[in-house]
């Protein structure tokens, strides 16, 4: 199932209207092309890391809890740069056993 079908089925499940999750899938196309490994593109560089490797090193610890919330760098659907915003969802995917932080 593509990104676009499982953020429209969770948003409609949740009972958003149709055209209020279509303005949500929209927001975040703007934000992220709907990939959910996406490093900020002015970070890439910046980090050296491109979105797969930047995912993988935080999935694999090499790039740790504390850089991940505190780089500034947006990350996800959403684009997240708070620290807050990051911790919580490290804490999501430890707590909920996802395979990577991307899922």
């Amino acid at each position: 199932m593509s990104n676009e079908q499982i953020i429209w089925n969770f948003f409609v499940g949740k009972g958003l209207t149709e055209e209020g999750t279509a303005g949500v899938i929209g927001n975040l196309f703007a934000e992220s092309a709907l990939n959910s490994k996406n490093l900020q593109n002015s970070y890439e560089a910046k980090l050296g890391y491109t979105d797969d490797t930047y995912t993988a090193a935080v999935d694999s610890g090499a790039y740790t809890e504390q850089q991940f919330i505190n780089d500034k760098a947006g990350y996800g659907l959403a684009q997240w740069t708070s620290a807050g915003r990051k911790q919580n969802l490290y804490n999501y995917w430890k707590e909920n056993d996802y395979d990577s932080i991307g899922n």
